[in-house]
């Protein structure tokens, strides 16, 4: 007798190939049959006729180690399960809870704070087999596949020094990503943008990444740049992929045109031609740097180079407060930033730069700045996701541009004053809700073939995640597969199945074949919606009906079990 049997439904076994009626049988945690198996008697029968039986997505691009801490982890996750996500790759963009940095643990706690975790948790552990072991202990409503994160690293070696490391110093970060990837990281994670990644050379992450690449795994990173500068942040991606012989991963594959002066006008304009478009079709904005991008991309690949890209399936992005203000004003972590920002020569100083300073490359000259995300897209493109106090609670979901008229301050002013009082624990949100025209402005080239699928989310303890956190799986099947037609639905589900298992060599994950993992979505395709919005994002997907994890129904009919916690780790 089987455990689980799903019967009559369209499986699309997330390789790419052509979907096939069949049935999928179910034991011990494993897919023990696929074919038409009559008169099989199982603890559980799934009737699929009619509906769409995938592996459970993968969301190639997470941070939910940061989150996994909280005492409400079980309902957080709840939203994950609901659009189909059995599986997540951890500790993106340089980030994660493990090596526990204990000599600097202060100025660690405060760069955490910064992206909405709490900052009164005690770490049961020093080192990355410590935390591994630690999240199967905690019980997991998912899957964590782990890697290696570049902050930790850097800030137990270095601390808050805001230059490049000593040969001395290399190789202790050498060794730390060696201890990781024994421990069973499937890759190593930088965060070029982001404090203490932002001062590193190329030539010490392609030595890290090196080492990464010894045990197989992949160099993840969240290039220097996403702005005017992109072409060149991801050539040296590339560069970093070659010289260190390992498998490369670019995040969130997007690059935010400069609009300059143009930026107020097109927000304004937005509606408007959303009307002119349904009319007359717009060409949309030329976003030459990311086609650019996709360019040396291509001639990567056609040189042999293992290339892999995620991108976000909206015209928005949330990171920490901190990815506004120039590099230098950084130097020293999030304190040091709160610091300049209270002393007034220092915030004009700080202000000029956000109002002057353009793209420029490479990003650790004197004065660069490779992300100017304020000069790029304006004020009105920016909105508060959360932030650490009660007071200041009613902001949330409001935009900075509105916040400041009320408080009778310019953005800059208001901004700055508001990073402070809440000691740089503000998440934002950067973008505009997602419109035919404003997706051409924003997005292009999402049927890239290598391109996978990621949602992204910082969760913060206090207020609203983004949409990424309730409908980037339907979404695809919803937006990009019935209304665009930019994808069969055989390509949406390897996009967000087995594609992704390839990355991180999961072989028996992201695909529906007898001996694989259990992790299964019961979907139906002309239903499937993603009911999230820009400004309610706390709305639960339609017609996503079972979720199975390792061989446990955590979804069924609309019912979630958030006791089942059956993730594992998933370590190389």
């Amino acid at each position: 007798m089987f455990d689980i049997l799903i019967r009559g439904g369209r499986v699309v076994d997330g390789t790419g190939g052509p979907s096939r009626q069949a049935d999928v049988a179910v034991k011990d945690g494993r897919i023990v049959e696929v074919g038409h198996l009559p008169g099989a008697e199982s603890a559980l029968t799934i009737g699929a006729e009619g509906k769409v039986v995938a592996p459970g997505f993968i969301d190639i691009h997470s941070h939910n180690e940061l989150y996994v801490i909280r005492d409400d982890y079980r309902k957080l996750f709840e939203s994950y399960a609901r659009q189909g996500i059995t599986t997540c790759v951890v500790s993106n963009c340089g980030w994660s809870l493990a090596p526990w940095p204990s000599e600097h643990e202060d100025l660690f706690r405060s760069t955490l704070h910064s992206m909405g975790v709490s900052d009164r948790f005690q770490p049961e552990w020093e080192t990355q087999e410590e935390f591994l072991e630690w999240l199967e202990k905690r019980g997991l409503p998912i899957n964590f596949v782990p890697l290696s994160a570049h902050g930790p690293i850097r800030i137990k070696v270095m601390g808050s020094e805001a230059r490049f490391c000593s040969p001395e110093e290399l190789e202790r970060m050498k060794e730390m990503v060696r201890r990781d990837m024994e421990a069973g990281c499937r890759g190593f994670s930088t965060g070029l943008t982001y404090f203490p990644g932002m001062y590193a050379h190329t030539d010490e992450i392609v030595e890290l990444a090196r080492v990464s690449g010894e045990y197989g795994g992949r160099y993840v990173t969240h290039v220097r740049s996403l702005t005017d500068t992109f072409d060149r942040a991801v050539e040296e991606a590339v560069e970093i992929a070659k010289r260190s012989g390992a498998p490369l991963q670019i995040s969130h594959f997007m690059c935010v045109p400069y609009l300059g002066r143009l930026a107020d006008l097109v927000y304004a304009a937005v509606n408007v031609l959303e009307k002119i478009n349904s009319v007359v079709p717009l060409p949309g904005y030329p976003n030459k740097v990311l086609q650019k991008a996709y360019t040396i991309v291509d001639r990567a690949l056609e040189e042999g180079v293992d290339v892999g890209l995620d991108f976000i399936p909206y015209v928005l992005g949330n990171t920490t407060v901190t990815q506004l203000y120039p590099p230098w004003a950084l130097e020293g972590g999030t304190e040091a930033l709160l610091r300049r920002l209270s002393d007034p020569e220092q915030r004009a100083r700080i202000r000029r730069d956000v109002e002057r300073v353009r793209a420029r490359w490479p990003h650790w000259e004197p004065g660069s700045w490779a992300s100017n995300y304020i000069k790029c897209l304006g004020w009105k493109m920016l909105s508060i996701l959360s932030v650490g106090s009660e007071k200041n609670r009613r902001m949330e979901g409001k935009r900075i541009v509105e916040l400041a008229q009320e408080a009778g301050k310019e953005p800059f002013d208001f901004l700055a004053d508001l990073t402070v009082e809440e000691e740089g624990a503000v998440v934002f949100l950067m973008g505009i809700p997602p419109r035919p025209w404003s997706e051409k402005v924003f997005l292009k080239g999402q049927d890239h073939p290598q391109l996978s699928v990621g949602a992204d989310v910082l969760f913060p303890e206090k207020g609203s995640p983004p949409q990424t956190a309730y409908g980037t799986f339907p979404r695809i099947f919803q937006h990009y597969v019935r209304e665009l037609g930019l994808y069969s639905l055989e390509e949406a589900v390897h996009r967000c199945t087995g594609l992704a298992a390839s990355r991180y060599r999961l072989e028996d994950r992201g695909v529906i074949r007898k001996e694989a993992a259990a992790d299964l979505v019961v979907f139906d395709f002309e239903s499937i919606r993603d009911n999230s919005s820009y400004d309610d994002p706390r709305r639960y997907p339609e017609g996503i009906e079972y979720v199975v994890i390792n061989g446990k129904v955590v979804l069924r009919k609309g019912d979630y079990d958030a006791g089942a916690l059956p993730g594992m780790v998933l370590t190389r």
